[in-house]
């Protein structure tokens, strides 16, 4: 019996894909008050994401590199109370800080601090 475990959240996983059009990887700690408006095209492969985040359509969250198995050192961490906005890409072992907002189609690749709110390619401080 516990051979087969391995396999419900996994389960889990691609019932997501097949009727929300989101992955969500087992391996992902999140807080309470998670909110997606849209999940369409969502892929979240970070290791952590705190209370009250929001997380548009079409959001990245992942590894620089294909890293099989799950690397932990390669995978994003999101705040409490970010917002992510839609199209916009974090990638790799990098934090990004409670009361964020990364703007649509960003493309994150270094750590963002609290209350900062980021846009562009590769992302930057905005405010």
């Amino acid at each position: 019996m516990l051979n087969h475990i391995p396999l419900l959240p996994k389960s889990f996983t691609y019932l997501n894909i097949l009727l929300f059009g989101i992955e969500v990887t087992p391996r992902c700690e999140i807080g309470p008050g998670l909110f997606f408006p849209h999940t369409s095209g969502t892929v979240i492969g970070a290791l952590k994401i705190g209370a009250n985040a929001i997380i548009y359509q079409g959001v990245t969250l992942g590894a620089k590199k294909l890293g099989l198995p799950f690397d932990s050192t390669n995978r994003p961490e999101v705040g409490e109370s970010v917002v992510l906005g839609a199209g916009c890409k974090i990638l790799g072992g990098i934090a990004i800080g409670d009361n964020a907002i990364v703007g649509a189609n960003s493309v994150v690749v270094r750590s963002v601090a609290p209350n900062q709110t980021v846009a562009g390619i590769p992302a930057r401080e905005i405010f």
